[in-house]
């Protein structure tokens, strides 16, 4: 009886164990079953992300128009980055992209400097892959970080172009899902109807990152799973190809640097990275576009070996530059060069006076002068309201002063000079600019005892030059130009001598009063006085007679004689021996006119040659020539040298040469400018500096040394410094 009980009891708990159980499992299947419902439900929204909808082109017969056109599918897709019509340089760059998509030619082009290049590679580049013309573009830049940039840019287009983004939406709309978050690439998928052809949740699986950019497979995209990959030259590029894929163009965006341009090494590298490098990119059975634009740095760089058709005929090489015809006064922006230079240097950086010289004389000076993009010029106001720039030619002589010729003739016009290359006498431009003492403008040196000037007198205004003069135990005095400009002559009429004298004696006076009020000093503050300024009479004689007569005794007219240009007769003819009307010095000699005036005739053949000579002596020996300013570092002009540009463009304005005339050695002078008067100016400045005693490289001293301070007397001025 005991034992039936027990088992019962162990039945009926066995039992509700059973029954515990099943309940928990009822419990737990239930609860996995939501959990699954709850996945799946999840899974399918996560899916419905991921699938982005692709809508069809917002016009198609609008795209297919521009797609016609380049310049018109840029201008209307890219209008921010091109916002005024292509010029003829710009266009040609454009399609010498688009045609080696065609055609697989390579094509090298060299534009001004901020021409659009980079900008014209970025845009046609997107064309191309857009439009089905390449399935792999490669990008080369000079550098890493403009790889980089260059890339950033393309993608921005993609990602945010909204007039890019309704015609191309294939291409656009799926990168604009991802919003800025490239992992989810890999996963999305599109949904739509494109070409005709109805897709549903396609794998897009593209890549939008690094230094390459896969575009969406999308079905029926022209540009499906097409590639645009950057690098830059200073890294390596072998082995660019991606998912089996390799470029089939290459676009080369300005590829030297300051190093590989100026090493010839580095110069012959960068060739072999083009030539076997780039060009391996295609594969053995298959060769690759490419496409060079650039800007010359100078003539050994790697950009002007590809675009000289004698060195790279296959590259179909082409110059482009930014003044295509010079205007045909030069001298009138010689001297806008000049007063902004003066300008600057005393404190007005955007150089106001220059500015409104050239509003005055804007017809004259654009007279015969043609640019390629009128558009460029900067017209953002100045403080005083007026705007910086009004033109793309000022643009390029304020370039030119601000930089010198040097780098405008690289930048901008993609003809570079030679590297230091003498003139015939074997004086340079560069020399000039080169030669700088370490002193500032209207600093008067240590030990120098004198000062003279030189005035070259036109009908828009007065070329100045002065120097100063320190003597040497051992040699000659050394100059030193402290100070030169030019003077505006106001009230003058053009085409008209109609009030000349009286505005020319004006502008002389105006320019003594100036140095009076603001002269020249020593470093700790001591003023120094010129002590005699020959003026050039050679061009209205009595108006200069008549100021040098109330002016006083430190002025003196003059005129140069000889075979050079701008002299008032081809020979100088010296009187034998001093008279009451004549005083005889070196090479020039005081004659009295009627007038009452002691004009000065000098050689200006030999005085020319002097200047010359002076500015070819080593700077460290005496009887050299030093203009102010600091130098620059290494091999590379300040912008203190820089800035004696038009100087220095005076000075070589004429040079002697040699020549064998029937078998017999001459020499002569040559004139390659009208453009002299600082030269003109600078030997009348020497000449007055003979009249004063300096002793003279190859000259006689003269009669003692006089008192720095002390203006010459009126026995010293009548025996002209003897």
């Amino acid at each position: 009886m005991g034992n039936d009980s027990d088992r019962k009891i162990a039945a009926r708990s066995k039992l509700r164990e059973l029954e515990d159980n099943a309940t928990k499992l009822r419990a737990a299947l239930g609860e996995n079953s939501e959990r699954a419902r709850d996945r799946e439900r999840k899974r399918t929204m996560r899916a419905a992300d991921r699938d982005v909808l692709i809508p069809e082109p917002a016009d198609l017969e609008r795209r297919e128009k521009l797609e016609a056109v380049l310049e018109a599918w840029l201008r209307f897709y890219m209008p921010d980055a091109f916002s005024h019509n292509f010029t003829p340089d710009q266009l040609e760059m454009a399609y010498a992209i688009r045609t080696a998509a065609e055609t697989g030619l390579d094509q090298a082009i060299a534009g001004a400097r901020g021409d659009g290049k980079t900008t014209i590679t970025e845009g046609v580049t997107l064309y191309c892959v857009l439009t089905g013309l390449v399935s792999f573009a490669a990008i080369f830049s000079a550098t890493g970080a403009d790889a980089e940039r260059v890339l950033s840019n393309i993608r921005r287009q993609v990602e945010e172009n909204d007039q890019l983004a309704a015609d191309y939406p294939e291409a656009c709309v799926p990168v604009r899902a991802l919003e800025y978050a490239p992992q989810k690439a890999g996963t999305q998928t599109v949904s739509g109807r494109l070409g005709g052809k109805s897709f549903y949740k396609h794998p897009v699986r593209y890549h939008w990152c690094g230094g390459e950019v896969i575009f969406p497979n999308v079905p029926g995209s022209r540009c499906a799973r097409a590639i645009i990959a950057t690098r830059g030259l200073d890294g390596a590029v072998r082995g660019l190809k991606i998912r089996n894929a390799r470029p089939d163009l290459a676009v080369i965006d300005d590829p030297d640097t300051d190093e590989t341009a100026a090493s010839e090494e580095q110069t012959a590298k960068l060739e072999r990275k083009i030539e076997r490098t780039i060009a391996g990119l295609a594969g053995q059975e298959k060769e690759l576009a490419r496409v060079m634009l650039t800007t010359l740095r100078n003539r050994k760089c790697v950009s002007a070996r590809y675009t000289d058709s004698a060195i790279k005929p296959s590259w179909n090489g082409r110059r482009f530059k930014f003044v295509k015809s010079q205007p045909a006064q030069p001298e009138l922006w010689e001297e806008y060069i000049s007063l902004r230079q003066s300008d600057q240097q005393g404190g007005d950086r955007y150089g106001r006076r220059a500015h409104r010289y050239y509003l005055d004389h804007r017809e004259e000076m654009e007279q015969g002068a043609e640019v390629s993009n009128p558009n460029r010029f900067d017209a953002r106001l100045c403080p005083d309201g007026t705007p910086r720039q009004v033109s793309a030619l000022q643009r390029y002589w304020d370039f030119v002063a601000d930089k010198g010729i040097e780098a405008a003739l690289c930048e901008l016009q993609n003809d570079p000079p030679e590297e230091s290359a003498p003139i015939e006498s074997g004086i340079s431009g560069r020399r000039i600019q080169s030669q700088v003492s370490g002193y500032a403008r209207k600093i008067v040196p240590p030990g120098c005892k004198w000062i003279s000037c030189g005035i070259d007198c036109r009908k828009l205004g007065l070329h100045f030059v002065v120097r100063a003069w320190r003597p040497n135990e051992s040699g000659p005095a050394t100059g030193y130009m402290i100070d030169y400009g030019f003077h505006e002559t106001h009230g003058t009429i053009y085409g008209s001598d109609e009030g000349l004298d009286d505005a020319l004696v004006k502008a002389l006076h105006d320019r003594r009063e100036a140095i009076e009020a603001d002269g020249y000093t020593t470093e700790d503050g001591q003023v120094v006085s010129i002590g005699m300024t020959l003026v050039d009479a050679g061009w209205r004689t009595e108006a200069v007679y008549r100021f040098c007569r109330e002016a006083g005794l430190s002025f003196k007219p003059a005129m140069g004689f000889g075979k050079s240009a701008g002299c008032a007769q081809a020979n100088f003819n010296s009187p034998v021996r001093s008279s009451p009307d004549k005083k005889i010095g070196f090479r020039w000699f005081l004659s009295r006119r009627p007038s009452g005036v002691w004009l000065c005739c000098m050689d200006a053949d030999h005085w020319k040659s002097w200047e010359h000579d002076r500015w070819m002596t080593d700077p460290t020996k005496p009887g050299t020539m030093l203009g102010f300013g600091y130098p620059g570092e290494r091999d590379k002009l300040s912008a203190d040298q820089k800035g004696h540009f038009a100087y220095a463009k005076h000075l070589t304005a004429e040079i002697e040469i040699e020549e064998v005339v029937k078998g017999v050695l001459k020499r002569r002078w040559k004139s390659k400018s009208d453009t002299n008067h600082y030269l003109d100016a600078s030997y009348m400045a020497d000449v007055a500096a003979s009249m004063l005693g300096v002793p003279m490289a190859g000259a006689k001293p003269g009669r003692g040394i006089r008192d720095p301070m002390q203006r010459p007397s009126a026995a010293d001025v009548a025996r002209g410094g003897r």
